[in-house]
């Protein structure tokens, strides 16, 4: 209801002793200098027994909301945009004022991105990363990792693969083992401007230009790869909502005991936000991805595995073991504390250490598996070395016969 304090405050007064009196609307009208329906507003708000209106005071900001929406644009921090406002256009209010507007700016973009990306099934997807987490091992190591996020545009099903390094092969095999976890591939993936796959970013005024390796991944794939404008997160909304998803994860930190934990608590956690009734929706993402499904582009994926080969780095433990999929494999102790790379090969793996083939191993069923003559060498290193060779061979032949048991 539309109607003016200063008016509200006269008919107050003039119905104070009898609420029955009647009121000249066009007369107050004229000496006020309004239109008479916002005098009868007045006069009922009085009647009623509501509010008076609350005066709007000018707000410290007025007048300067366009430069401050383009440098939160630009990713600059409000304390930035504070000192710039106050040095160079004589911005009089305070720096809790501009936090504040920031602050409720935002809460809007992101209102908005949720109205924005709703699509159709199987026509969107949405790519990011968590990037550069951080854990501790029960033994006090730390190790660093990334998670890749696809989240689908209609079911909201995501896929969280962790990974290692964040360049343009990964990104390529984290997208294959999302088209094969979702059973599908989207018409088109938006990503933000990642510098493995763009060469040039989106902006306001420019395309982007993705660079011609992922041109043609995308192209076999079947999807329309498709970036966001820098500076603008909210036009990844969903993403963003599921990076906050990954926060559940911190937990886990100081009770992890290798990558390859970390690998299977995110599947868990993958299964369980999939399972879970999502707020947007109102059901779990999983039962929508039903229905999604059929919409998506059907790939043989199987053609794509040459654009990648499975490679990942494991650190030697004190044992001289490294651990690959919940299995502990041996190395010679000279790489004792060094990293060194996997390659998998399906039902086998090769190990190497800065390009120097080291050893092949196929993969078992158990827990620990030693080479006889990396335990000869860990055996000479460790107290039995005062032992002669013959006497070392007799318990590391019977140490392994028990390991062999396991």
């Amino acid at each position: 209801m539309n109607y003016r304090k200063d008016i509200y405050e006269k008919v107050k007064f003039m119905l104070k002793d009898n609420s029955e009196v009647n009121i000249n609307c066009s007369k107050i009208a004229r000496q006020y200098g309004c239109d008479r329906r916002t005098v009868s507003n007045a006069v009922n708000a009085v009647k009623n027994n509501l509010s008076p209106p609350k005066v709007n005071r000018p707000r410290k900001t007025d007048g300067f909301e366009l430069i401050i929406e383009e440098k939160v644009k630009t990713g600059a921090p409000a304390i930035a945009i504070y000192n710039y406002l106050k040095n160079h256009h004589r911005y009089t209010g305070s720096y809790t004022t501009i936090k504040d507007y920031i602050h409720n700016l935002n809460l809007e973009k992101q209102k908005q991105a949720v109205i924005r990306f709703e699509t159709n099934p199987g026509i969107q997807a949405q790519v990011d990363w968590k990037e550069s987490l951080k854990f501790k091992t029960k033994d006090g190591d730390m190790i660093k990792f990334n998670v890749f996020l696809l989240i689908l545009g209609f079911s909201r099903t995501k896929f969280l693969c962790v990974t290692e390094t964040r360049d343009l092969q990964t990104v390529e095999e984290c997208l294959v083992k999302a088209f094969k976890y979702i059973g599908g591939v989207p018409h088109e993936i938006l990503f933000d401007n990642m510098r493995s796959i763009i060469d040039k970013a989106r902006t306001q005024y420019n395309d982007p230009v993705f660079n011609d390796a992922f041109s043609m991944f995308s192209a076999d794939c079947g999807f329309v790869p498709k970036a966001c404008v820098a500076y603008r997160p909210e036009t990844k909304g969903k993403v963003e909502v599921t990076a906050k998803l990954m926060n559940r994860l911190k937990v886990y930190s100081g009770d992890i005991i290798d990558f390859d934990d970390i690998k299977r608590i995110t599947a868990e956690l993958n299964e369980q936000i999939n399972s879970e009734k999502c707020q947007a929706t109102g059901k779990p993402p999983l039962e929508l991805l039903d229905i999604e499904k059929p919409y998506l582009i059907k790939t043989d994926l199987d053609i794509l595995t040459g654009y990648f080969k499975e490679t990942v780095t494991r650190k030697v433990s004190i044992e001289s073991l490294i651990s690959y999929e919940g299995r502990k494999y041996s190395v010679p102790p000279k790489y004792i504390g060094k990293y060194v790379d996997i390659e998998d090969e399906g039902t086998g793996f090769n190990i190497s250490y800065k390009g120097h083939f080291i050893r092949h191993w196929d993969k078992t069923s158990k827990i620990t598996n030693f080479n006889r003559q990396d335990y000869m060498e860990i055996a000479k290193c460790s107290s039995l070395r005062r032992l002669s060779n013959d006497e070392i061979a007799a318990i590391a032949e019977r140490n392994l016969e028990i390991y062999d048991k396991l």
